[in-house]
């Protein structure tokens, strides 16, 4: 992904604060941060944080704190990570959360257990409640992380708040690409951009489809970054490479024409130095001059790590969705619909027209003659689209089969009537068990409750699209909602 309106690097930058007041055992508080700084050294040489990230210690005072924010502030950190490492002073948390640059900033509050040595020697997890009381009282979100440090289970739940905090902080950078408005009638794909640029920290602009148009024809985008172009011979080229990537049934020139969109998207996001988008992909790109459905341009943008999200149908609240579930993945986020009754089987389908990520589709011997998609077509196909949805109208290229199998996570935005936002999210598996072998991008995924899923769903009013992740990051997103100050719906506390 191209990061260059976005810090250099992707992973976070940590501020970390050790603290305590000045008594209690020495010896046990010097444990104790040596542990905490030999966990900073080895993010440090895993490459897990930012080289730029700091430690500032031991702060024992109002004074120091003041110092201290100041320098995380400065070094515009991801994530403050504050460990008492015994009883802190009381004005120190208090200090560092109510620092004007660092009101978004997310922390988490951490100290080792009491040590075995016959004396109260450190008294941190008091400490750490005592934080927690006045984070609560400010209405500042914190995760609070109980020892020993140096422990798997410490290291585990550390290494996703991280996750979560660099996931924030690339959302907070994200720009996306409207390319035309959602289609007649999907009144959940458009919202309030402010108040999702308050929220998320996503901004939106729109690049009308005569535009794309005009790049498809002409093979040259032009930017805020300057111009971006493409050939022929790029056409061809990726056109080969994505032929080794998935059976091809469709003829040469349709496939072209679905690499030559892709390429003329790519360009307009290069340019402008785009994150993520959403695509106005029926009727009109059927039409003259482009000819051909995006569904495959529009897969190959996410497959390529162009852009972190790729919504249907102009989509573009369900595209920060995808953002999420891609950068808490690693992997690009599908959009997809509610295919059928959520309540009437344990396996929930998931499908779309045609948007598969090339490498991340389940693998499956070609079965089909070229031409188009029929019952037997195998599932990682560059196919026709086998149901007539534009008046008997062919639509391809389309990227038809199922996502790669394993742990799955759905994800769907809503804001509600009164401006709250609320994120569903639910887990899921998908196997050769579960799929149902319908021709269209799809993941068919069991649940485990899947009527308290429809309920949630129909009761709170959640839309018909939603992206799903491929794994399991359902504690990540629930860390997120909450240092987002967002309700997080699921069916699977």
């Amino acid at each position: 992904m191209d990061t260059r309106n976005s810090r250099n690097g992707l992973v976070p930058r940590l501020g970390l604060v050790t603290t305590s007041i000045d008594g209690f055992n020495p010896k046990a508080k010097d444990r104790a941060e040596s542990a905490v700084r030999r966990l900073f050294e080895e993010l440090v040489a895993a490459k897990r944080i930012d080289p730029a990230s700091l430690v500032i210690g031991r702060v024992e005072n109002p004074w120091q704190a003041t110092d201290a924010a100041r320098k995380l502030a400065a070094a515009g950190a991801d994530l403050i990570a504050i460990a008492n490492v015994a009883f802190p002073n009381g004005q120190v948390f208090l200090t560092i959360a109510t620092h004007p640059t660092l009101a978004k900033t997310p922390l988490v509050v951490m100290a080792d257990p009491e040590p075995s040595i016959g004396e109260w020697a450190t008294n941190a997890w008091c400490g750490v409640i005592m934080n927690n009381y006045v984070a609560k009282r400010l209405g500042r979100h914190i995760v609070t992380l109980p020892g020993p440090t140096d422990g798997p289970t410490f290291r585990t739940a550390f290494e996703r708040v991280l996750s979560v905090a660099r996931a924030i902080r690339l959302l907070r950078n994200d720009y996306l690409c409207r390319f035309g408005d959602a289609p007649s009638g999907f009144h959940s794909a458009t919202d309030d951009q402010i108040a999702f640029a308050g929220v998320f920290g996503t901004r939106v602009d729109t690049v009308d489809l005569s535009a794309v148009m005009e790049v498809f024809r002409s093979g040259s985008a032009r930017g805020y970054f300057g111009t971006q172009s493409f050939t022929d011979a790029d056409v061809e080229a990726t056109a080969r490479e994505i032929s080794t990537q998935a059976e091809i049934l469709v003829d040469h020139d349709m496939l072209t024409r679905g690499v030559r969109l892709y390429h003329a998207l790519r360009a307009i996001v290069r340019a402008n130095g785009y994150t993520s988008a959403a695509c106005r992909c029926w009727p009109e790109s059927n039409e003259p001059v482009i000819g051909i459905s995006s569904c495959m341009a529009m897969g190959q943008l996410l497959a390529r790590g162009d852009v972190t999200a790729a919504g249907c149908e102009g989509d573009w609240p369900t595209a920060v969705a995808q953002t999420i579930g891609t950068l808490l993945t690693g992997k690009p986020a599908a959009c997809l619909d509610w295919v059928n009754y959520t309540a009437g089987s344990e396996i929930v389908q998931l499908g779309h027209c045609g948007m598969g990520i090339c490498g991340h589709m389940a693998p499956c011997a070609a079965r089909a003659s070229k031409g188009g998609a029929s019952p037997d077509s195998p599932t990682n196909a560059i196919a026709c689209h086998p149901v007539l949805r534009q008046f008997g109208k062919t639509m391809g290229p389309v990227h038809i089969g199922q996502f790669e199998y394993g742990p799955k996570t759905g994800l769907c935005i809503l804001r509600t009537t009164d401006g709250r936002f609320k994120l569903l999210s639910f887990r899921g598996e998908s196997s050769p068990q579960t799929a149902k072998g319908i021709l269209y991008s799809a993941t068919d995924v069991k649940v485990s409750d899947p009527v308290r899923l429809n309920r949630l769903i129909i009761e709170h009013g959640f839309p018909h699209h939603l992206a799903v992740a491929l794994g399991d990051m359902s504690a990540e997103v629930a860390m997120l909602c909450g240092y987002l100050g967002i309700e997080h719906v699921t069916p699977d506390e």
